[in-house]
């Protein structure tokens, strides 16, 4: 029995359209498909309500504006403390000039700081009554003393968080209030509940919390994240409450079993690092990627100061691993190319027989060690860098004050189109440079460029300054392949009509 051989542009045409579609599946997890796929450790238990203080929303507390402040400014923040109930009613990252205060916060009249033992009588005097402040250097001190309790909040300022202790006096065991996530634009990145219990890192979906949660255990930190920034708490946490309101609105409290940690800022790498909060930073599904990625990068960017140069190093350190491909590859469809006359005879003595043709095809491409789908590989191969690097730069907040010549911020489209377009000149530039015998796949390639041309328009400038870094390396290795391959033949051939 005759072995089947495998039509070589039908395999061309099948490494095009996988690749296609693995764009297109892996932009859809991005783009559509839930942030949280993963299951949570969340207690189900009936004593939830139980267990968890009330917030005593709907009620007067709405009313009761705090109006005696005191400011705070150090290097990196500016805060603003209301005597009424000893709490955070502004606090801006000074850096990136964002105030981490939500209207929701300030709506009802619940903010960053608050206390909470479950007795609402109690509740109510330690988030209403005035509090003396006190600041001293760099620490705050507010407290609050009645004839049979007492309690104290210490912060102290560390340069990028703040450390905090708070004491009680007969009092039962307190929680103390995160607050609500930053409103921003999410850009199909989570925004809501991050807690992390042992080694599991749990990003809960708003629209599948309950209208509270509460999560026990080994908990390392618990905050409230969006797109760009985090508020939370880190430390020895022996439980976590979440609430959502019917709007969604969703607060966050962990229970104080010793001192905390409070970050509340950017999610900077440098500044997480240190105090082991790096998980707060969503690598996304892609993580054994996108985390030595990411730190990669972050590493670069710490040296030279620019995104620019950083994703040009790492665009030059894909294409030097893939060289030996694109060589191959090269190498491959230049000795093709010189087949071309030859197929065109095969074409014409067999077009009334396609099995014998594809016969001949087949025997022709192993003379010259060709394969139909060596085209294909750097592209399909670098599937995976691209996603992840797109994850990277949807992440990083740094790249929200870097811009490059008309473009504004990295973090954003390019607001003219204009290096979308010159992205995918440079991809059909590579088909020039390189093109294939087949007329048939040379246009694959070029609708190919222009379908990527579309879907690239709206993505990060990062993501395509990338690619097109990488589409003009690779037109300059297979110039110089080309140069370099093609001489000696080329000498060897007029000697030979010599």
């Amino acid at each position: 029995m005759q072995k089947q051989e495998i039509d070589p542009k039908k395999l061309f045409l099948i490494v095009v359209l996988a690749t296609l579609f693995i764009f297109a599946y892996q932009a859809y997890l991005i783009l559509f498909a839930s942030q949280n796929s993963q299951q949570t450790q969340v207690s189900q238990e009936k004593k939830a309500s139980e267990t968890l203080p009330q917030l005593m929303l709907g009620t007067l507390r709405e009313k009761l504006k705090p109006s005696n402040f005191v400011n705070y400014r150090s290097e990196h923040f500016e805060l603003v403390l209301s005597e009424e109930g000893g709490r955070i009613v502004s606090f801006k990252d000074l850096k990136y000039n964002k105030e981490l205060i939500t209207e929701e916060e300030k709506k009802l009249n619940f903010y960053p700081l608050e206390v909470f033992t479950g007795d609402p009588q109690i509740d109510s005097v330690l988030n209403s009554e005035r509090y003396q402040i006190k600041i001293e250097k760099n620490k705050i001190t507010l407290s609050l003393a009645r004839e049979d309790w007492s309690l104290i909040k210490v912060l102290e300022d560390k340069g990028t968080y703040f450390k905090v202790n708070i004491k009680t006096n007969n009092l039962p065991d307190v929680f103390v209030s995160v607050g609500t996530q930053v409103k921003e634009d999410e850009f199909y990145t989570h925004s809501g509940p991050v807690v992390k219990l042992g080694d599991k890192v749990l990003r809960l979906d708003i629209k599948d919390i309950q209208a509270k949660e509460f999560i026990t255990g080994d908990v390392k930190f618990a905050g409230m994240e969006s797109r760009y920034y985090f508020k939370g708490f880190s430390g020895n946490i022996p439980a976590v409450g979440i609430y959502k309101l019917e709007d969604n609105t969703t607060f966050l409290l962990v229970k104080v079993s010793g001192e905390l940690n409070l970050y509340m800022g950017a999610k900077e790498y440098a500044k997480l690092k240190p105090l082991e909060l790096s998980d707060v930073i969503d690598y996304g599904t892609l993580r054994l990627v996108v985390k030595p990625l990411f730190i990669f990068m972050y590493w670069i960017y710490q040296y030279l100061h620019s995104w620019v140069f950083s994703i040009l190093a790492l665009t030059l350190l894909v294409r030097i691993l893939m060289f030996p491909l694109t060589y191959k590859s090269t190498v491959s469809m230049m000795k093709l190319s010189e087949l071309a006359p030859k197929m065109q005879q095969l074409k014409e003595k067999y077009k009334n027989d396609p099995v014998k043709f594809q016969e001949e095809m087949i025997k022709l491409y192993s003379e010259v060690g060709f394969n139909p789908a060596s085209g294909c590989l750097p592209m399909l191969l670098q599937i995976p860098v691209f996603f992840a690097l797109y994850k990277v730069l949807t992440i990083t907040v740094d790249l929200q004050l870097e811009g490059l010549l008309w473009i504004p911020s990295l973090a954003e489209k390019d607001p003219f189109y204009v290096l979308p377009i010159l992205m995918g000149l440079t991809m059909i530039a590579q088909q020039f440079i390189s093109p294939s015998p087949e007329k048939s796949q040379n246009l694959i390639m070029y609708i190919s460029a222009v379908i990527f041309t579309f879907l690239f328009a709206n993505f990060p400038s990062g993501l395509v300054l990338y690619w097109t870094f990488n589409n003009i390396i690779s037109l300059a290795q297979s110039y110089i392949i080309k140069k370099l391959t093609t001489k000696p033949q080329t000498k060897h051939t007029k000697g030979k009509k010599k």
